[in-house]
């Protein structure tokens, strides 16, 4: 099972517009991924030199993946219209599975 990082990062002044298209979508979002993920960091949240990073990590069976990255697509898409917003999502093999990729295992 993969990991899906969703990394956001929004300028100071946007943060409140922020929040609310957070809190306003949240219930919807987690309806819609809910059976595709487990949640291992829901949001952790960084303050930087010149804005905010928020970074959520989900693992993902493989065979929901495609359809996990479309929701979470869609549901960062309503975050657009925030000047100066920008994010990253990321797919991210655990190291035992990267491991089996070159014909090894982890040590017992």
């Amino acid at each position: 099972m993969p990991y899906v990082f969703s990394t956001s990062y929004l300028p100071y002044n946007k943060t409140k517009e922020a929040a609310k298209i957070y809190v306003d979508t949240l219930k919807e979002f987690r309806a819609e991924v809910r059976g595709l993920r487990k949640e291992i960091i829901p949001n952790a949240i960084k303050s930087r030199k010149d804005h905010i990073e928020v970074v959520g990590v989900s693992d993902v069976e493989e065979s929901n993946l495609a359809k996990y990255l479309q929701i979470q697509q869609k549901y960062m898409t309503k975050y657009h219209d925030l000047e100066g917003y920008g994010y990253d999502i990321e797919v991210r093999f655990k190291v035992t599975e990267a491991l089996e990729m070159i014909g090894l295992k982890m040590p017992e």
